[in-house]
């Protein structure tokens, strides 16, 4: 048995060139809605930060929020947000927030979206969206200076909020607590999936996942961006993604030592579901609870938790600061994929190749001939990190000659000979 192993690298074929850089807006913000319920009396938090606690332009990542409308005490409660934040990733760009005050909905509190980019220099794996701020940190330039790289909306019309750097009072709601929240969705924690009726689709127009969907799985470990399972505008994804959804990536296990649960209902809520926590399993007034779909009246939160700051590893991140302590070192990434024959080569029929990865990575899996024409259509499946695909190509149906089959999971595709005898 020969084993190939294929680094990304440069392709054969004039069909392997690299793709288009592509920015998407994220419409559908993550919200964070009213609820009546309130926080048990201890809270977390007895003051948020007067200043970072690191020096941001070189041990972590430099903020420059716009505010627009926001009065004195809230825009220094968001400030206080950003400067945790600030020392929690790394990034030699700046990033950029427009934060807007002004009337939402009666029944919302907050909500926040980024900007999203594929295709850059430095992307670690092709067609898959990348939240603006991380894609800026991944390829070490700004790729949009003219745009945020977040966008946060809150609720101007609201009267229970609480600005101070204490504790709320009963009723109100903690503003830095919310925008903390916020931000990480900014930041990437936050999937292309949604539910329309009972059809799963992956985003929208232009559609395809981003970087948080690489990770998502059901109860039973099968990744939801799994063609052949879940397609793309299928019942079938719609029943997975209101089934049990899991997160699972290195980080993620290296704190929690297995996958985590996401808020995942019976029936999809959008702007909640599946980019959220399970709220039954991260409760009120605890650091990981900060990432549920609920914040309750009185609930104080002072650091995302160590769930939260993998989930945010997991998307692409450098982690600095707290956030680098609670997850600890974890290995550089690899973008190597392997392809191991596991059938005969040359074949006169049907032979078998394993494609496996260490990172969680979205390949396309095609085969060509020896002048860059598809043969065969395999489909896109994803490799959470440590899995395998075993791929069979059926050469009984083809004539002789040599051909590749094409794995495509980063700006250039992985190719393997194969060679079919008559």
């Amino acid at each position: 048995m020969r084993r190939f192993v294929a680094v990304l690298a440069a392709g054969l074929f004039v069909a392997s060139a690299s793709a288009q850089v592509e920015v998407l807006r994220a419409t559908d913000h993550c919200v964070l809605p009213v609820t009546a319920f309130e926080a048990p009396a201890s809270a977390a938090r007895t003051a948020f930060p007067s200043a970072p606690d690191c020096v941001p332009a070189t041990e972590g990542a430099v903020f420059d929020v716009t505010y627009d409308g926001f009065p004195p005490g809230a825009e220094a409660a968001f400030q206080a947000a950003v400067d945790t934040w600030s020392c929690r990733v790394r990034s030699d760009q700046p990033i950029r927030v427009l934060a807007t005050w002004d009337q939402l909905a009666p029944s919302t509190l907050g909500s926040a979206g980024p900007f999203l980019y594929r295709n850059f220099d430095g992307a670690p794996t092709r067609d898959v969206w990348y939240a603006s701020a991380l894609a800026d940190a991944l390829t070490g330039r700004d790729l949009g200076a003219d745009r945020p790289d977040i966008e946060a909306f809150f609720n101007s019309d609201f009267d229970d909020w609480h600005f101070g750097p204490g504790p709320p009072p009963p009723g109100d709601y903690d503003l830095y607590t919310v925008v903390l929240h916020e931000l990480a969705h900014g930041l990437g924690f936050i999937g292309a999936m949604t539910v329309e009726g009972s059809v799963g689709r992956i985003g929208d127009d232009p559609s395809g996942p981003f970087s948080y969907d690489l990770h998502t799985q059901t109860a039973t470990g099968a990744p939801l961006l799994d063609s052949d399972r879940f397609p793309d505008g299928s019942v079938r994804l719609g029943a997975a993604l209101q089934g049990e959804v899991r997160f699972v990536g290195r980080a993620t296990d290296q704190v929690a030592g297995t996958s985590v649960p996401l808020y995942s209902p019976p029936q999809w809520v959008q702007g909640g579901s599946y980019s959220h926590l399970s709220e039954d399993v991260y409760r009120v007034n605890t650091a990981d609870g900060l990432m549920t779909p609920f914040i309750a009246r009185g609930e104080t939160i002072a650091e995302p938790g160590d769930v939260v700051c993998a989930v945010i590893a997991d998307v692409g991140w450098s982690l600095a600061g707290d956030c680098a302590a609670r997850v600890g070192s974890l290995p550089a990434f690899d973008p190597t994929l392997t392809l191991e024959r596991l059938g005969p080569n040359p074949t006169p029929g049907r032979t078998t190749i394993r494609i496996s990865s260490e990172e969680a990575v979205s390949i396309e899996v095609r085969l060509l001939d020896v002048l860059g024409r598809r043969v065969a259509e395999y489909g896109t499946f994803v490799l959470v990190g440590g899995t395998a695909r075993d791929v069979v190509v059926d050469g009984a149906r083809m004539g002789g000659g040599v051909y590749f089959l094409s794995v495509r999971g980063g700006p250039e595709p992985a190719l393997l000979p194969l060679t079919v005898v008559r």
